[in-house]
């Protein structure tokens, strides 16, 4: 037979999808989907509008929270930096359950305790361990990003602000090394710790709509970069420690890793580490501790006689 189809005719866009078991495939548009054009975006945002109205009456918080943090994407790019703004907080305040948490978060840690009537010191419990017991592991890793996003393309004038946005993010990444694996605590001990193993039996980026491992990678150099040029290079030693886990355990990306090295060497020079600056620079010029260029399972060829 002959396959004809209506060349006069197109279909619009609908907020909902069609319904394929009554698609009867006259037009081209039904059988090959082009690029979405600018002028559908509207459209699309609706729909994220609807899904995620949708997803807080049935309760899927998880689900919300991803849409949310999608839709903000969507949003910077349509160049809506309030509403994205909006999106992301909203983000924020369901992954903590509680209001306006961009700019509450210090109190999810008590205050300093201490026995009555005794002069032992007083006792802090850490931020990113708190994190952790509240939200989990992938409230900390999408908060990380989403606080890190919020830094960096919505509070660009504000620097107090800003810097204050990015040790929020910073403190939900080291959420992430406050798990089972006995995982440094002290920042300073990061100086020369590597990072072999992180969560055991859990693919943090196995469903990249949760945790997309090029956003999460870049957020976190961001994050890195900016408390780097604050001056707060201790608290940047367990993240840099992360991003190369990330960038040469997962990514095995060889760029990455050296750019992660060489800023390292900024970093311990910076707070006077100068024998493990030396020591790393060393690393670097021997090749060691870079990734493998051969992909795990194969086996890399021999030179031909």
């Amino acid at each position: 037979g002959k396959v004809e189809f209506c060349l006069g005719t197109e279909e619009m866009h609908m907020s909902t999808p069609p319904n394929l078991s009554q698609e009867h495939f006259r037009v081209f548009s039904s059988v090959e989907k082009s690029k979405l054009p600018y002028s559908q975006l509207g459209l699309v945002i609706s729909s994220y509008h609807q899904s995620i109205d949708v997803l807080h009456a049935s309760n899927q918080r998880s689900l919300k929270v991803q849409a949310l943090h999608t839709l903000g994407n969507l949003l910077i790019f349509a160049e809506k930096k309030r509403a994205a703004f909006k999106c992301w907080c909203q983000a924020l305040d369901d992954i903590f359950r509680k209001p306006d948490v961009l700019h509450t978060w210090k109190e999810f840690v008590p205050s300093p305790t201490s026995a009555p009537n005794s002069h032992s010191p007083q006792t802090f419990k850490d931020y990113s361990e708190e994190f952790l017991s509240k939200v989990g592991i992938w409230g900390c890793l999408q908060g990380a990003v989403i606080s890190a996003k919020i830094a960096q393309f919505i509070i660009t004038l504000n620097v107090n602000k800003r810097i204050s946005c990015c040790i929020f993010s910073a403190l939900l990444f080291q959420g992430l090394l406050r798990t089972t694996l006995a995982h440094p605590k002290a920042e300073r001990c990061y100086v020369q710790y590597e990072i072999t193993q992180l969560l055991p039996g859990i693919e943090l980026f196995s469903d990249r709509h949760r945790a997309d491992i090029c956003s999460v990678v870049a957020s976190l150099y961001y994050i890195i970069r900016e408390l780097h040029y604050a001056k707060q290079n201790l608290m940047v030693l367990p993240l840099l420690a992360l991003y190369q886990y990330f960038v040469s355990g997962i990514c095995q990306d060889i760029v990455r890793n050296l750019e992660a090295r060489l800023l390292k060497i900024e970093v311990l020079t910076d707070l006077h580490f100068f024998s493990e600056a030396f020591y790393e620079l060393t690393l670097i010029f021997y090749g060691k501790n870079m990734p493998c260029p051969v992909p795990s399972g194969f086996k890399a060829t021999g030179k031909i006689k």
